[in-house]
């Protein structure tokens, strides 16, 4: 392993900046097989030739959205002090201008030029600088007029391709105090910046004011450099090993969480916002501190568990994803730089299984180190690769964020000046709800902060109650399973035996002023649910909590139900509902799904009742892989169900897998491959061998197969000896209608020879050839499939299986799209029967 000095670190980032991208990238790998991480390289200056130069991946990301939705003020960033002394005003415009001197971003403006995105750097800085006089108003007057030109310059937007995204604005309210404004678009800062900017400011006004240069040192590189150094540095290799940790660990993530008490959302944004504070006492704290310091975690992770459970236990959804940022200052080189640098990073925990808070931590700490191992891959980047569905200008993939304030705090210290920071609120918000923590001598403090939108200050307010409540009591019994730790405030348990009490006397009153009668449980807990392993979502296991439950009554009301879940799970596992006939099944799925159909194609099948059929007739020793119901032909069911009516002695399982991870688990290459090339089915019906094509298409006359195959976009040619010989030209990869989510959806498995016992192969070419083979699976352009393709796809399908025994009377519901099923080989007498609901056409898709 090749290890590297500081100076020899610093001539190879040199050096990089000079090669070509296909020279780059050839070293990187190099350095890469040598034991050397790239990204642990220094940053060095690039050649500049010419003022314009690359967005970082954060700035792009804004820059979109302002050209998505034009200037507004949505991404202001202010900082207010109160001033108290005799200014020097020269000295105070010529320290923000050394400081725009010094930090080219300051300077900068943005533009497409050429079809790229690009950020220009001007010579000197053009800024806003005002100062107000407003001596001659009233103290009153001076706090109204102060609040009202708050709000003002929150909302006057900045436009970014004239520059000008520094604002600077002093308040005079006495020839001894005075009010400084400092704004900025966030495409050029984050936090930490003002930091930078306060530092850079208290020592520049110091020597300016005493008469003296600068005592500020050079900067290494500028945020150009940064953002050359992102584009060049993160190649197309570490990206992929970025993106491939992403994609698997928000596989079938929920794209929102919803919120009880949260108002209907119509996408209409003011993007105005409230907060709701409160601090937890230095008792709490403390032991809040010792649980971390005892489970060796951070106080990050601690607080960011109770703030899931909270959410779990207000969605009563155990797969919790929110987002949180971090500074990304991870080197040297930017610490000391203005610019936007911050990323957000998405934590997706599942409290699955009921555990214990103590439990808890150490899955939230499992995913949380996870995340920050893959910090370096841009969230703007993590969102184009992996295009989640939006719905009503959401944001992408968390619409939470939780914020761990603990950002270096610079002190603004000005000779012969009193500096106090104002808490000025300019009502703006980026999410459905940023909670910020930050440690204080005080104790812990946390501001909710809300979109009006969206929630209502009343039910903000018993969120921070529930909170705090819930943050004590996990300080005093960690070891407390989270769905049974207290949360509930005194108020909101005096309301309940109020209100308890009262239903009481009245039911009292009722019973005996009426006849008796059956009383039923809520519709909400007739049923429980939960999974077959703690960390494993699919499938989602429903069982009665009331031995007088009626499934098919309760599906009948309770449609959504299903639809939310199956959308988010992809199956659902009914288990000790009594579905103990097939009657009762084909009621059961047809409450779900009232639109069930008979039978219409592919394979015979045995009909048991009007609308339920037996499984696919298949030896019993041989697996049926994994495939997606009819995805090889124009139509296909959206929903199946299936029932065991008889579980085999040994065996006989129905796999499955979740369609989104496969997807998400393919190579890059092979995704857009399969994207761009489609798959042909190709059938020749051979009588005695495969289904004939009488069978098939329910008819013995031509003319009608030939409509049939027109119809359905299907080319057909009629062999000699009665053949038949069809191609249907499909997606291998295709857009889920309702989740809009990429799903590998096809049945190459069942259709390649490839996937065919050696022998029976081996056999079938012989006697018929590839061209004559009863069915084959090709790219669309008609070329083989590769061999290496089929290995990758394998492999695949069998990291994502997941199986489970069959047990009489249990049932199982697929979207058949989300999830493809098989069926491993059995011994002894078995019996499943099949529904299917929801007929989709090509056209639909």
């Amino acid at each position: 392993m090749m290890t590297l000095n500081q100076i020899e670190q610093q001539k190879i980032a040199k050096k990089l900046t000079t090669l070509s991208d296909k020279k780059r990238i050839a070293l990187i790998k190099l350095l890469t097989k040598e034991g050397i991480d790239p990204l642990k390289l220094p940053i060095a200056p690039a050649i500049r030739k010419s003022n314009k130069f690359p967005l970082s991946w954060a700035q792009e990301r804004l820059w979109f959205l302002y050209q998505l939705e034009g200037p507004n003020a949505t991404y202001n960033d202010s900082g207010w002090l109160r001033i108290t002394g005799d200014i020097n005003y020269d000295a105070l415009k010529s320290a923000i201008v050394e400081i725009g001197r010094r930090h080219e971003v300051l300077r900068t403006r943005f533009q497409e030029d050429n079809g790229t995105s690009v950020q220009i750097v001007e010579p000197e800085l053009n800024f806003q600088f005002e100062v107000n006089d407003w001596q001659n108003l009233s103290p009153t007057q001076q706090q109204t007029d102060l609040q009202k030109y708050a709000r003002q310059e929150a909302a006057k937007p900045f436009n970014l391709t004239t520059g000008h995204l520094l604002r600077v604005s002093i308040l005079k309210f006495s020839a001894t105090e005075s009010i400084l404004l400092v704004t900025m678009h966030h495409i050029i800062i984050d936090a930490w910046s003002f930091g930078v900017f306060i530092k850079e400011f208290s020592a520049l006004y110091t020597a300016y004011s005493q008469g003296k240069s600068s005592p500020l040192t050079e900067l290494p590189i500028q945020y150009a450099d940064y953002s050359i150094w992102q584009r060049q540095w993160l190649s197309e290799e570490i990206l992929e090993n970025l993106i491939s940790y992403w994609r698997q660990q928000l596989a079938g993530a929920p794209p929102t969480l919803e919120l009880p008490f949260k108002k209907e959302d119509t996408g209409v944004r003011s993007g105005q916002s409230k907060v709701e504070s409160f601090t937890v006492s230095p008792t709490i704290t403390e032991k809040l501190q010792a649980l971390s310091r005892q489970q060796g975690v951070t106080l990050f992770m601690t607080l960011l568990a109770a703030w899931q459970t909270l959410l779990y236990r207000y969605t009563n959804s155990d797969d919790i994803v929110v987002g949180t940022d971090i500074a990304n200052r991870n080197r040297a080189e930017t610490e000391s730089l203005i610019g936007f640098f911050v990323n957000l990073l998405v934590i997706r925990t599942n409290l699955s299984g009921n555990p214990t808070f103590k439990e808890l931590l150490k899955r939230v700490q499992e995913v949380t180190l996870g995340a920050y191992a893959h910090q370096d891959l841009p969230f703007a980047k993590l969102v184009d690769v992996l295009r989640p569905e939006r719905k009503n200008n959401t944001t992408p993939l968390f619409q939470v964020l939780f914020v761990f304030l603990n950002t270096p705090k610079s002190k603004f210290e000005l000779p012969n000046l009193t500096i106090e920071p104002l808490g000025i609120d300019n009502g703006a918000t980026r999410f459905d709800l940023t909670i910020f923590v930050e440690e204080t001598e005080a104790g812990i403090t946390w501001d909710l902060r809300y979109n009006t939108d969206l929630f209502e200050q009343q039910d903000i307010a018993k969120m921070s109650g529930n909170l705090q409540t819930l943050l004590s009591n996990i300080a005093n019994n960690p070891d407390t399973k989270i769905k049974e730790l207290e949360m509930l405030t005194e108020s909101e348990k005096e309301a309940q035996v109020a209100a308890k009490a009262k239903r009481t006397k009245a039911n009292f009153k009722k019973f005996k002023s009426i006849k008796p009668k059956a009383v039923s449980l809520p519709q909400k807990d007739l049923i429980k649910t939960s999974y077959l392993q703690p960390e494993q979502t699919l499938p989602l296991v429903i069982e009665p909590n009331s031995e007088e439950v009626d499934i098919a009554d309760w599906a009948t009301n309770n449609r959504e139900f299903f639809e939310t879940n199956l959308r988010q799970h992809g199956a659902i596992l009914f288990k000790d509902f009594n579905i103990n006939s097939i009657s009762k099944f084909e009621k059961v799925a047809g409450a779900i799904s009232s639109n069930l159909f008979g039978e219409y194609g592919d394979l015979p099948r045995e009909g048991v009742s009007k609308k339920v059929y037996g499984s696919t007739p298949y030896p019993e020793d041989k697996a049926i892989l994994f495939h997606n119901e009819s995805s090889h032909l124009h139509r296909w069911p959206q929903k199946i169900f299936f029932l065991c009516v008889k579980a085999a002695e040994s065996g006989g399982d129905t796999p499955i897998v979740d369609c989104r991870k496969v997807y998400q688990m393919l190579s890059p290459q092979l995704r857009e491959k399969l994207e761009e090339k489609q798959l042909m089915y190709v059938r020749n019906y051979v009588e005695d061998l495969d289904v004939s094509w009488q069978d098939f298409f329910h008819t013995n006359n031509k003319s009608e197969v030939e409509t049939y195959c027109k119809n359905a976009g299907m080319e057909f040619e009629w062999l000699e000896n009665n053949g038949l010989k069809t191609a249907k030209l499909r997606p291998a990869i295709t857009t889920h209608p309702k989740t809009g989510e990429k799903i590998f959806f096809n049945q190459i498995q069942l259709h390649h020879i490839s996937y065919l016992d050696a022998a029976v192969r081996e056999s079938l070419l012989s006697e018929f050839g590839e061209k004559s083979l009863p069915r084959n699976v090709y790219y669309g352009d008609g070329s083989p499939i590769e061999d290496s393709v089929i290995e990758e796809i394998g492999a695949i399908y069998e990291k994502a299986t997941i199986s489970f025994p069959w047990q009489a009377g249990n049932m199982i519901m697929l979207d058949n799209m989300l999830i493809a099923h098989g069926r491993n080989p059995y011994v002894g007498e078995r019996k499943i029967v099949v529904a299917m609901g929801e007929l989709m056409e090509e056209s639909e898709n």
